[in-house]
């Protein structure tokens, strides 16, 4: 795959444009990239937040060969690009939360958006929307989120272009991509939890509250519940009981 980068100085949503090119048949590899993103959504169903011109709001089409089952795991492949990318561009250290959250410190410097159009045979497509903070400081988000965000400005004191903030990461990307279609996808998981912040610890879903035990061979987190039950947790927002600063 070689990526094509798009910029726009205005979307409503770079998630929404990727998925149009996507269903006229647009090839994979296609970077839609907003520099002020007016809807931008996150995971369920939450609004994705930032300032105009100082945050990264990408969308990647991709027509990965895999299987329906597999689809899931691009989305940790993506996450694990987004790390590597930002410590390559000043971030000391970059963890996963899972599913797909990138943070530092405890707080989110990144988060991952996968949607896909899926058969029970094959994958047609995957758009991976990522919002990345750039160079983003705590005065220009709204005051409940300042606490738990961050951005590689804050992280490393380095302000940073857009575009080649975004030209690296399709770069780092497309690196990883290609092993899957060389490799196959079970490294991708391997990667991951590398960067797992919350491995072992206590956390809690919902009202469940276990130990973040490990991942399945699709990405569903394996949780352990005090009664010592194992059970699967395919989505949801999952907590840190403690976290320690991860």
């Amino acid at each position: 795959m070689k990526a094509r980068l798009v910029i726009y100085d205005e979307l409503a949503s770079t998630q929404d444009a990727a998925r149009d090119a996507a269903t006229k048949g647009e090839a994979e590899g296609l970077a839609v990239m907003a520099l002020n993103q007016t809807r931008g959504r996150g995971r369920i169903g939450r609004d994705w937040i930032s300032p105009q011109g100082k945050n990264l709001a990408l969308s990647l089409l991709l027509r990965p060969r895999i299987g329906p089952e597999e689809a899931a795991l691009i989305g940790f492949l993506t996450s694990v690009a987004v790390a590597e990318t930002a410590e390559e561009l000043g971030v000391d250290r970059a963890l996963l939360k899972w599913p797909n959250d990138v943070i530092v410190g405890g707080r989110k410097l990144a988060g991952i958006l996968p949607e896909a159009r899926i058969s029970s045979r094959s994958v047609e497509f995957i758009i991976m929307g990522i919002g990345l903070n750039v160079n983003a400081e705590p005065a220009d988000f709204p005051g409940h989120l300042r606490d738990g965000v961050t951005s590689i400005f804050q992280c490393s004191g380095r302000e940073l272009g857009l575009e080649h903030t975004a030209q690296r990461l399709l770069t780092v990307f497309e690196g990883l991509y290609n092993r899957v279609h060389s490799q196959g996808t079970p490294f991708i998981l391997e990667e991951w939890q590398k960067r797992w912040a919350h491995k072992g610890l206590q956390v809690t879903r919902d009202e469940q509250a276990g130990i973040a035990e490990g991942l399945d061979s699709d990405g569903a987190l394996l949780l352990r519940l005090p009664s010592g039950e194992l059970i699967r947790i395919h989505s949801g927002i999952v907590e840190p009981v403690n976290d320690r600063g991860n």
